[in-house]
C-alpha cells in the first residue's frame, strides 16, 4: 500500500512539474485563502476560546449593577458588594476589587520614584481566580483586616522592572504613597488580573466613606459559581437579592438590579461581534478561493478525459484514480497551506499590534493570539478536506464513456461540464458581493465615525497624568491647588505653549464619577428617581484650552477655585434636557439629594458639548466644577509638535516636587485614533479581505471564459463562417459573462442584506440596506467582470473561422 501511496506521489509531482502555471495558480491561490483564514482564527482561538490563566475560569463571572439613566453596566458600592456576599447561595465566593482614583501609587525604588497602577482587593481575590504566587504569598482574609493590611503583592513585570527579579524580595518593605508596605509575593506573569496592575494591596484600605456609601460605586465584583449552579440560576438568585435592596434602600437602589456576564466576556470586551464578522469574512473569501481552485482542477480534468476513460477502459477502478488525483491536490493544498501559514505569520504581529490599542479589549488577552497547537490542526484540517473534495471532482467530471471521450474535439465543454463551472463562478460572484457590501458598510460606519466632530479640537494638544501622594496631598486641598496652580503657570509660560488647563479625566473617556442632583423649582421626585449626570472637575482655563465654546454666561475664574459657596457650568445637553423651563444660567442645582441637608449651587455657565463617553457614544448631560483633584490630566496646547515640549513640561514638574513621576504622556489626537483602533481594524480587514474577493473573483471569471473560448474555437469558427460578425461573437461572450455577474450579484445581494443585520451592532449611523454602499458593490463587481472578460472577448473576436476549422 504504501509503494503505491509513493509511485501516485512522485506521480503527481511530476505532473505539477509540467503544468508549473496551473500549479503556480493553485498555489497562490489557496495561500491567500488559508493564509488569512489562518490569521483571524488564530485571533479568534486567542480570544474566544484559549483557557484563561485562571482556575475552571468558565465558573467566573462578572457582577454588575445596572441603572436605568446610566447605559451599561457599573461597579457596585461596597454595601452592596457585602450584602451580595451575605445573602447569594450560588457563588462559592464572591470577591471584589477597586480600581478607585487615584489607580496610581507612587513607588520609591533605587532612589526614584515610580507611578504604578494600585489594586485593592479583597482576601479571598486569589483564592476565588485560583491564582498561585509565583514567589511568597497572594493576600488572603486575615490581609483585610485593619491593622494587618499593609501587605503588598507585585505583579511580574513590577518585579522584574523595580526589584531586578530579586528572589529574596518577599518580607522586604517597599515605600508606596510615603507609607511602608512589606511585599509578601509575586504574581505569576500571565495570571495577574486586572493586567494592568503592578502592585495588589488589600481591600481594607478603602477610606471609610466609600466603605459606607451606596452611591459611590467602588468596587468590581467577581463570583466564583458553584459545581452545579448555572448562570441563569444566579442570576435569579441575584436579582431576587437586588430587589430585596431596593426594597431597603429606595433612595439609592430603587430600580437598580445587576447583571451576571462570563470573565472572558469581560476581558474580551467589545472586540468579540469585530472578531466574529471578520472571522465570517475571510472564511467567505477561503470559500472564493476554494471555488477557483475548483475550477482550476475541473479544467485540467477536462483537458484529461480522454487518458481517464482510456485508462477506465483498460481496467483501472476509480479507487485507483481517485489516489492519483488526490495525491496531485495533497501536493497542491499543502503547498498552499505551508506558503499561507507563512502570510499568517507575517500578519500576526501587525494583528496584535492592532489589538493592543483596542478600547475594551483587556491586555492580558493579547499574548494569546499567536500560531498554536489548535490553529495547525485548524489550518492542516483545512488543507486535506480541501484536498479531498478535489480529488472527488476530476473522477465525477470525467466519468465520460470511451467513445464519447475519444470522439474529436470537446462538445461537452459547454454541456455539463460548463454548467457545473459557470455555477461555481456565479458562487463566487455572489460571496464576493456578501464580502464586498459588508465590508463597505463597515467603510461607510468608519468614515461617518472619523467625520464625527468630537466638540473640541484635537490637534497640537498634549495630555500627561500627575497622581500626588497621599498623606502629603488631598483632595481639593489648599497644598494641592496651589501645587496644580504653579505648575500651570510654569507649563503657560514655556516657550510654543498657548494655553494649559487640568481636568479628572482623559478626553473622550467617562469621567467615573456621576452625581444625584435635582434642580430647584422643578417638580418633586421620588428618591429613587433622582436624575444622573457626569461630573467633571477642571481648572479655569480648561475649556480655552481644549477648544470648548462657551454658548451661555461665563466660564470659571480662578476665584471660583477657592470659593466655599462654589459654582457650576453646565453643557448643552444638561440644559436642554434638565433647564428647559428657565434661564441656565442662574440656576441653581441641588447636590447632596440623599442627605438631609442637600448643597445648593449656581449655574454661571453653558458650555458646548464635547463627546465625553466616545464618539460613538452622543453627548451626554454633564457637570464641571472648578477644582484640583489628587489625580489630574493636564492638558497642554502649542503651536508646533506637542512632543516637543514633553522635556520641558517634566522640568517644570520637577522644579516643584522633583520625586514626582508624570504618566501616560500622549497626543488627544493619539487618545482619538486608539479610541477609533477596533473600527479601523475591523473596517481595514473587511476592506482588504473584499479586494482580495474581487481578485480571485476576476480571476475566476477570466478563467472560466477564457477556457469557454478555447473549447468553443470550432462553434465560434462556424458561426463566423456562416455570416457572424465580429461584434455577434463579441456579445455571445459578453452575455456569457453578464449572465454569470446578473445572477450572482442578485443572490449575493439577498445574502448580504440578511447578513448585514448581524452587523448593525457595528454600525454607527448607517443602514444595513445602504444605498451607496450597494451601488459600491454593484459597480465594483460590474467593473471586475468587465475587466475580467475584456481578453477573452478579444480572443474571441478575433478569431479567423478558416484557421478553426482545420484545426478540427
Amino acid at each position: 500500500m504504501m509503494q503505491f501511496l509513493l509511485r501516485d506521489f512522485r506521480y503527481a509531482l511530476r505532473q505539477l512539474r509540467k503544468s508549473s502555471g496551473f500549479t503556480l495558480a493553485a498555489v497562490v491561490t489557496l495561500a491567500l485563502g488559508v493564509g488569512a483564514t489562518t490569521a483571524i482564527f488564530s485571533v479568534v482561538h486567542g480570544l474566544l476560546l484559549e483557557p484563561l490563566p485562571f482556575s475552571d475560569a468558565t465558573r467566573i463571572v462578572n457582577i454588575f449593577e445596572t441603572h436605568p439613566q446610566v447605559v451599561g453596566g457599573v461597579v457596585a458600592t461596597f454595601p452592596d458588594y457585602l450584602d451580595w456576599r451575605a445573602q447569594q447561595k450560588s457563588f462559592e465566593k464572591i470577591a471584589a476589587y477597586s480600581m478607585l482614583n487615584p489607580d496610581t501609587v507612587s513607588l520609591v525604588a533605587n532612589g526614584h520614584s515610580e507611578q504604578v497602577h494600585r489594586v485593592l482587593a479583597s482576601g479571598n481575590f486569589f483564592s476565588l481566580l485560583g491564582v498561585p504566587a509565583l514567589i511568597g504569598r497572594t493576600l488572603n482574609e486575615q490581609d483585610d483586616k485593619p491593622g494587618s493590611d499593609h501587605v503588598a503583592v507585585l505583579s511580574t513585570s513590577a518585579w522584574q522592572r523595580y526589584f531586578g527579579k530579586d528572589r529574596g524580595i518577599v518580607g522586604r518593605s517597599v515605600d508606596l504613597n510615603g507609607t511602608s508596605y512589606t511585599i509578601i509575593g509575586v504574581l505569576p506573569p500571565t495570571a495577574a488580573y486586572p493586567a494592568e496592575g503592578d502592585v495588589w494591596l488589600p481591600l481594607s484600605l478603602l477610606d471609610s466613606a466609600t466603605r459606607s456609601s451606596r452611591v459611590w460605586h467602588s468596587v468590581n465584583v467577581l463570583g466564583r459559581l458553584r459545581p452545579g449552579v448555572k448562570l441563569d440560576e444566579a442570576k435569579t438568585d441575584m436579582h431576587t437579592i437586588a430587589a430585596r435592596l431596593a426594597a431597603a434602600y429606595p433612595a439609592t437602589n430603587r430600580n437598580v438590579t445587576v447583571v451576571l456576564s462570563s470573565l472572558r466576556e469581560q476581558l474580551v470586551g467589545t472586540v468579540r461581534p469585530a472578531i466574529l464578522s471578520i472571522m465570517g469574512s475571510v472564511v467567505l473569501v477561503l470559500l472564493i478561493a476554494c471555488a477557483n481552485v475548483a475550477n482550476l482542477l475541473m479544467v485540467r480534468a477536462a483537458a484529461n478525459r480522454r487518458e481517464v476513460a482510456i485508462r477506465q477502459a483498460l481496467g483501472a477502478d476509480r479507487i485507483r484514480l481517485f489516489s492519483q488525483f488526490l495525491a496531485q491536490t495533497v501536493i497542491l493544498c499543502l503547498l498552499g497551506g505551508a506558503l499561507g501559514m507563512v502570510l499568517a505569520a507575517f500578519a500576526l504581529p501587525l494583528l496584535r499590534l492592532a489589538l493592543s490599542h483596542t478600547a475594551g479589549l483587556d491586555p492580558s488577552m493579547i499574548p494569546s493570539i499567536r500560531i498554536s497547537v489548535p490553529v495547525l490542526l485548524f489550518t492542516l484540517s483545512v488543507c486535506f478536506l480541501t484536498a479531498f473534495i478535489f480529488g472527488l471532482l476530476p473522477i465525477v467530471k470525467t466519468s465520460s464513456p470511451l467513445a464519447e471521450a475519444l470522439r474529436p474535439g470537446d462538445r461537452t465543454s459547454t454541456g455539463r461540464h460548463g454548467l457545473s463551472r459557470g455555477a461555481l463562478i456565479t458562487g463566487e460572484i455572489a460571496i464576493a458581493v456578501v464580502v464586498l457590501f459588508l465590508s463597505a458598510l463597515v467603510i461607510r460606519s468608519f468614515q461617518k465615525l472619523v467625520a464625527t466632530d468630537p466638540g473640541f479640537r484635537t490637534d497640537h494638544l498634549l495630555t500627561f497624568e500627575i497622581t500626588l501622594p497621599e498623606p502629603q496631598y488631598q483632595d481639593s486641598s489648599p497644598t494641592t491647588n496651589r501645587f496644580y496652580e504653579q505648575l500651570l503657570d510654569k507649563v503657560k509660560q514655556t516657550p510654543g505653549v498657548l494655553s494649559a488647563g487640568s481636568t479628572t479625566q482623559i478626553p473622550l473617556t467617562p469621567s467615573q464619577v456621576m452625581t444625584h442632583f435635582l434642580v430647584e423649582g422643578a417638580p418633586p421626585l421620588a428618591p429613587g428617581a433622582f436624575p444622573l449626570a457626569q461630573i467633571r472637575y477642571v481648572s479655569p482655563d480648561f475649556f480655552h484650552t481644549m477648544g470648548l465654546g462657551l454658548e451661555q454666561g461665563r466660564t470659571f475664574k480662578q476665584k471660583d477655585v477657592d470659593d466655599p459657596n462654589g459654582f457650576f457650568i453646565v453643557n448643552q445637553a444638561f440644559a436642554q434636557r434638565y433647564l428647559t423651563a428657565t434661564n441656565p444660567v442662574g440656576a441653581n442645582l441641588l447636590l447632596g439629594v440623599l442627605t438631609a441637608h442637600p448643597v445648593k449651587i449656581p449655574v454661571i455657565g453653558v458650555v458646548a458639548n464635547a463627546h465625553d463617553l466616545g464618539i460613538e457614544s452622543g453627548p451626554q448631560p454633564e457637570i464641571y466644577l472648578p477644582g484640583f483633584g489628587l489625580h489630574e490630566v493636564l492638558l497642554v496646547r502649542t503651536a508646533s509638535d506637542p512632543q516637543s515640549i514633553v522635556s520641558m513640561v517634566r522640568r517644570a514638574v520637577y522644579e516643584l516636587a522633583p520625586n514626582q513621576p508624570i504618566y501616560h504622556v500622549q497626543t488627544v489626537d493619539e487618545v482619538l485614533s486608539d479610541s477609533l483602533t477596533r473600527q479601523r481594524m475591523t473596517a481595514t480587514l473587511l476592506g482588504i479581505f473584499a479586494f482580495v474577493a474581487l481578485a480571485l473573483a476576476a480571476i475566476g471569471i477570466y478563467g472560466v471564459l477564457a477556457y469557454s473560448v478555447t473549447q468553443r474555437t470550432r462553434e465560434i469558427g462556424v458561426r463566423m463562417a456562416v455570416g457572424a460578425k465580429r461584434g455577434d461573437i463579441l456579445r455571445l461572450v459578453l452575455s456569457q459573462a453578464a449572465s454569470f455577474a446578473a445572477v450572482g450579484i442578485t443572490i449575493g445581494l439577498v445574502a448580504a442584506f440578511a447578513c448585514a443585520r448581524l452587523l448593525s451592532g457595528l454600525l454607527f449611523e448607517t443602514s444595513t440596506v445602504d444605498p451607496l454602499s450597494v451601488l459600491v458593490t454593484i459597480g465594483a463587481l460590474g467593473a471586475i467582470a468587465v475587466l475580467a472578460v475584456i481578453l477573452p472577448a478579444r480572443r474571441a473576436a478575433s478569431i479567423e473561422p478558416t484557421e478553426a476549422l482545420r484545426a478540427e
